[in-house]
């Protein structure tokens, strides 16, 4: 990552980074809460997820978030993941501190209006429903995550784990919540863009300086134990076709190891001259597309390979030759030339996540939350740096039976 920034902390615990370019007229305002679905009590999920929508339903003293922001031609949006929750505006540069009123009071306090949260609540259930109970395949990755983690909160996916948890949330529950995550010491702001770093610290200062910490977080997330035997789940749904979903549990995105995971899940699993690609689709017709991917979570995630079986092949048989090629792959694979070309692939991902002021503010943003920007910085380096040796290692260590967690989601007629 070779984004220039700088960067200031207030005494609340805020912390701001800044990334100045004169060329474009815009500005991006990224602010990222370390908060995500991870922090939640397992008899009480989706909070954060929650949370997010109640964010637009007002604050203190701004009755409507969104208004003020189309006067003045704004792009908003936000998302919840497993660890953090982020909102972010795109705004004409000479209207940052648009941007700056409208987060602050959202950050010192929100409405807590009952009739917003019951909405909203009604909002995030029918996304449930629409998304995850009654979509083909929606509870395929529910089933999963439950499957492969036993103690960890990764367990359950942002929308929560069941609909009577989004049900019973009252205004209470969401206020501790709330003032307990949504403070300033938990929370980064990135801005990119036509902006000075001098202005913008006395800018933030004056909307967000005041607001005082708040909360008491204390993470002592459950860790998983070591998997001694693989696990595998069978399940039957009304779906067009079936669906073979492997995983073994890795590193976190902080783990020195996680490079060498990300470039496995390339080699194997992105794309069609992939080897996965190559040899299970292309030369041996088992299934009809495969992929490989890593979860990339703040603690330990998974890799992940997922496929669809060809007409007239079975979820066992497909799940064997996978199996076959996968634990044999170290044997017969020439990886020295792959290998480069997912290091290459690697740059350019990175590269393109520098072109964009909304990508550069969000990159700046994650890192800061995540550890620190700096942390961040030879990214690339640590990518070009895998060799040979540490991915057979790596890959030895990983990819192993006793490590591993299958599901057939198996198709059935109506």
């Amino acid at each position: 990552m070779s984004i220039p920034f700088k960067r200031h902390r207030f005494t609340n615990g805020l912390r701001l980074v800044v990334h100045e370019d004169p060329i474009t007229p815009l500005a991006s305002c990224f602010i990222c809460y370390f908060v995500g679905s991870r922090d939640e009590n397992p008899n009480q999920t989706g909070l954060a997820h929650l949370l997010e929508h109640y964010m637009f339903c007002g604050s203190k003293n701004i009755p409507e978030y969104d208004v003020p922001l189309d006067k003045v031609g704004a792009q908003n949006n936000a998302y919840t993941s497993d660890d953090v929750t982020c909102y972010y505006i795109t705004l004409p540069a000479n209207n940052i501190e648009t941007a700056f009123w409208l987060e602050s009071d959202r950050m010192l306090e929100l409405a807590f209006r009952k009739k917003e949260l019951e909405v909203q609540k009604n909002v995030v259930i029918e996304e449930f429903k629409e998304h995850f109970l009654n979509k083909p395949y929606g509870d395929m990755w529910m089933l999963f995550n439950d499957a492969v983690f036993e103690r960890h909160p990764y367990q359950w996916l942002p929308i929560g784990k069941e609909v009577s948890h989004i049900e019973t949330v009252n205004m209470e529950i969401i206020k501790a919540f709330y003032h307990n995550y949504y403070a300033p010491q938990n929370a980064v702001i990135a801005i990119a863009g036509n902006v000075r770093f001098e202005e913008i610290v006395m800018l933030v200062d004056k909307w967000f300086g005041a607001i005082p910490k708040r909360g008491h977080i204390e993470r002592n997330m459950p860790q998983e134990l070591l998997q001694i035997a693989p696990k595998k789940i069978e399940v039957s749904r009304q779906v067009p076709y079936d669906m073979l979903l492997k995983g073994w549990k890795m590193c976190g995105r902080l783990d020195p190891e996680f490079y060498a995971l990300d470039l496995l899940s390339d080699m194997l699993g992105t794309g069609k001259s992939s080897f996965l690609h190559q040899e299970l689709v292309e030369k041996k017709h088992l299934f009809t597309d495969i992929s490989a991917s890593i979860t990339a979570t703040f603690d330990p995630g998974v890799f992940l390979i997922s496929g669809r079986p060809a007409d007239g092949v079975s979820l066992q048989k497909a799940n064997d030759a996978l199996d076959k090629y996968l634990y044999s792959f170290l044997k017969n694979a020439k990886t020295e030339h792959a290998l480069q070309k997912v290091k290459n692939n690697v740059e350019s991902i990175l590269l393109k996540n520098e072109i964009k002021i909304e990508d550069r503010a969000s990159t700046l943003a994650l890192s800061e939350t995540f550890h620190s920007v700096e942390r961040f910085q030879d990214d690339k380096e640590h990518y070009f740096n895998v060799d040979e040796n540490q991915f057979v290692e790596i890959f030895k260590s990983t990819i192993v039976p006793t490590n591993e967690t299958t599901l057939f989601y198996q198709s059935v007629e109506k």
